[in-house]
């Protein structure tokens, strides 16, 4: 079995230090980062695409909850691991999909319990996941001879067959593609150009495509660029490129 990468998070970072040389100890273990828990935490975790966390908590009224759950959002399959001396997080976290709790002070006996735990847990997810990687990519190979009805995503570790007609918009977020419904946001392993090709969505920008049936308002922006406002409840905006902007024009007859 492979090397687990793991990132660590902490409410100070300074912390971390003695976390990292305890976890250096097992060979299962990989440290491919260390965060503090702040504004730019979830960034670094979308880039980095750790397959565990574990978070040394330190603050008494820490919002370890919220970070948990942002982090199962990114990628539910990621592992989450809390470290603390406060036990008062423990029902919550759990809820929140914890994979364990570790008391402080611990072990190694308690430490090497919840690698023992960790390794199960990645080893159940992996096989998931790389089938869900096989069926999606099966549904591309079927739907390359013609228009698509539905898109697969991915969602907690299912494929979710998402109709054309309720998609709002897709768009390109640290190279994954996103889709955009009223108010859900799923991934694809479909690009964009490959979304382009089997629908009539507008290339509104490289990294967005828009369907123009959930336009409700187009404005004017700056260079000669223009927004489009969207009918979902966010009225999330896209831009429109400026080389995209006639093609726009003759789309909706203006």
């Amino acid at each position: 079995m492979s090397k687990i990468k793991c990132v660590l998070l902490g409410d100070e970072i300074k912390n971390l230090g003695e976390l990292k040389f305890i976890l250096k100890e097992y060979d299962d273990i990989e440290i491919i980062g260390a965060a503090k828990n702040d504004y730019f935490a979830m960034e670094f975790m979308r880039k980095l695409e750790p397959q565990a966390v574990f978070f040394d908590i330190n603050n008494y009224d820490s919002n370890c909850i919220d970070v948990a759950k942002e982090i199962k959002k990114i990628d539910s399959a990621i592992a989450v691991v809390f470290i603390t001396a406060y036990d008062k997080y423990a029902v919550s976290a759990f809820e929140a999909k914890v994979l364990d709790y570790i008391l402080k002070p611990f072990d190694d006996i308690r430490m090497r319990k919840t690698i023992e735990r960790l390794k199960e847990y990645v080893s159940i997810m992996r096989p998931i996941e790389n089938r869900v990687l096989e069926l999606l990519n099966g549904f591309k190979k079927v739907s390359e001879n013609y228009f698509l009805n539905k898109i697969p995503c991915e969602n907690e570790g299912k494929i979710v067959l998402v109709d054309i007609n309720d998609i709002y918009f897709c768009y390109i977020k640290n190279e994954k593609t996103y889709i955009k419904l009223n108010d859900n946001i799923y991934t694809t392993s479909n690009n964009l150009s490959e979304i382009e090709k089997k629908t009539r969505f507008f290339r509104a920008h490289r990294s967005y495509l828009v369907n123009v049936d959930k336009v409700f308002e187009i404005y004017s922006w700056f260079n000669g660029t223009y927004k489009l406002v969207m009918k979902d409840y966010t009225k999330s905006e896209v831009p429109v490129s400026r080389g995209n902007v006639r093609k726009l024009k003759e789309m909706i007859n203006i």
